[in-house]
């Protein structure tokens, strides 16, 4: 038996082969096209080249692996795979998930360099079909082994298919005065607030007075960040001092507000003005979250602080991920000090 149905607007199919029953998404509003697409998948299962692996519709794969997958994982994590689903789809609708081959990688990624997508976006959209794969090799989808991602990211890597170099970009003291100098409300408060504390922008934008304690100096995230684990940030004097002349609005406890007390979503405009006008080069909101890191290591206007102790400070996942985005200071101090040797030699 097999035949298409509707559910809501978009059409489905359904067909029973060896005792068991398939229904997947057909991905269109129209019962002409449910029907051919129905035909085709019908032929492919009946093809003896599938062996005892019948061919699954792309469109069923991404609809499953929404469902068991995104509940296991953060918002914002679902939102990117949402957005790698649809411009996957833009090669693989209509085709089963055994079509994937190298050729279409190579087509895929063609694609998406046509459309202007970065080598690093490619990756992310990648890596969100190798997790796909994965997934089917466990419903038995696909005979194990059959992920082909992971090795064609490897070789396409020697080919400029790699992630962006992170970035190092911190404010020296004198750069920071330069901005802040330019910085109007609430964004000064914020900007000096982030360097002080490390806080992620949305952990900051979304902070409220009862998250603060004035008396032991510290910030409470909650659970709402990215490792989705509560952790304590330091604050530091001069913040303190900042945010206790901060005016409270009547009805609403977030310490950055709009004037109907609903909270500040983003400040980047604010900041990339200030930045243009204090004249910086390649400054981003981010970099100042990197400079609090930055200053704790070095020992610049606090006590050194060890790479565990701030590790925990950022909420990084572990400290190997620390280690990894602040190796470039290693380099830097190594420079430093190779030129100081060279012009002690000089003299």
């Amino acid at each position: 038996m097999a035949g298409v149905y509707k559910r809501g607007e978009t059409f489905w199919g359904r067909a029973q082969r060896d005792g068991r029953e398939y229904r997947f998404t057909l991905s269109t509003k129209n019962r002409g096209v449910a029907e051919k697409r129905l035909r085709k998948w019908l032929n492919e299962m009946d093809d003896s080249a599938w062996g005892d692996k019948p061919p699954r519709p792309w469109s069923a794969v991404w609809e499953r692996f929404m469902r068991e997958h995104f509940p296991t994982i953060k918002p914002n994590s679902a939102k990117r795979y949402a957005v790698s689903l649809k411009n996957l789809s833009k090669a693989l609708d209509g085709k089963n998930i055994q079509n994937v081959t190298t050729a279409l990688l190579s087509e895929f990624e063609t694609l998406r360099r046509s459309e202007g997508a970065s080598a690093p976006t490619i990756r992310r959209d990648l890596a969100c079909l190798s997790c796909i794969m994965s997934y089917c090799e466990e419903w038995e989808w696909i005979d194990d082994g059959g992920n082909i991602i992971p090795a064609y990211m490897r070789r396409r890597r020697r080919r400029g298919l790699k992630e962006a170099p992170g970035r190092t970009r911190y404010l020296s003291e004198e750069e920071e005065a330069a901005v802040i100098a330019e910085c109007s409300e609430p964004c000064r408060t914020a900007a000096i607030v982030s360097i002080d504390t490390g806080l992620r922008e949305q952990e900051l934008l979304g902070l409220t007075w009862p998250q603060i304690d004035f008396k032991n100096l510290t910030i409470r995230t909650g659970t709402k960040t990215k490792s989705g684990k509560e952790r304590y940030a330091p604050l530091s004097q001069r913040s303190a001092q900042i945010l206790e002349r901060r005016p409270r609005h009547f009805k609403s406890e977030f310490v950055f507000y709009h004037p109907d007390g609903k909270r500040i979503a983003r400040l980047n405009q604010a900041f990339e003005g200030a930045v243009r006008r204090a004249k910086l080069k390649d400054v981003r909101w981010h970099d100042l979250r990197r400079t609090f890191g930055c200053r704790r290591l070095q020992g610049v206007g606090c006590d050194k602080t060890s790479m565990q102790e701030v590790s925990a400070m950022l909420g990084h996942s572990s400290v190997a991920v620390t280690e990894k985005s602040y190796a470039f200071l290693d380099l830097e101090k190594t420079a430093q000090k190779a030129a100081q040797n060279s012009r002690t030699a000089t003299e």
